[in-house]
């Protein structure tokens, strides 16, 4: 696993602590259309680079 797979894993696991804490103090419909587009392309970011393929581990298998 590379650094950007680390990076990715980190954006995910940190995404998933800042909503349990936001959600027990709000609602999401609380929240406006960007704030909802702009955690979505966070964790899209989070998700590509978590998976992103590295050199070194197609020359392991």
């Amino acid at each position: 696993m590379s650094g950007l797979n680390w990076t990715g894993i980190v954006m995910l696991i940190l995404a998933f602590l800042l909503m349990e804490l936001f959600l027990g103090i709000n609602a999401w419909y609380d929240l406006n259309a960007v704030a909802v587009i702009a955690a979505v392309a966070y964790l899209l970011v989070g998700l590509t680079l978590s998976v992103w393929p590295n050199p070194s581990d197609e020359e392991e298998a």
